[in-house]
């Protein structure tokens, strides 16, 4: 794992920041850490509901440093593709493990040499999976 990364991305959810995060610690592995709102003195009277929401979820291992949560400043999220997460694998069977990871099918490398692939995950987040030779 790197030392230092000089920034994080950071994913927004409607209630299933937890989920999400969990399944990327099985694709990516990793040191996975949450907060919810009843960890904090804010969640002290809100619904059971409410204080189950994360308020931070952070994931750092070997590719990315990656920060999420279920409150945002708006009211609904929208996924669009204006923005993917590249990751730089060194090896096409390296890509392959963490293409059949993310979209849970088995993904056969035979024949496909483009250093690059975009797959969207059960989030809707975007990934590109690039391979340099």
């Amino acid at each position: 794992m790197k030392d230092e990364l000089a920034f994080a991305v950071h994913l927004s959810f409607n209630g299933n920041c937890r989920q999400a995060f969990h399944y990327y610690q099985i694709c990516f592995g990793g040191e996975l850490t949450l907060q919810t709102l009843a960890d904090t003195p804010l969640g002290v009277g809100m619904s059971k509901e409410m204080r189950r929401a994360v308020v931070w979820a952070t994931l750092r291992n070997e590719y990315f440093n990656l920060v999420g949560s279920d409150l945002s400043d708006e009211c609904n999220i929208v996924t669009g593709n204006s923005v993917s997460i590249l990751i730089e694998c060194s090896s096409f069977t390296e890509r392959s493990r963490l293409i059949n990871k993310l979209t849970g099918r088995n993904f056969c490398a035979m024949g496909n040499g483009n250093p690059l692939v975009n797959i969207v995950d059960i989030y809707r987040t975007s990934w590109l999976l690039s391979v340099h030779s």
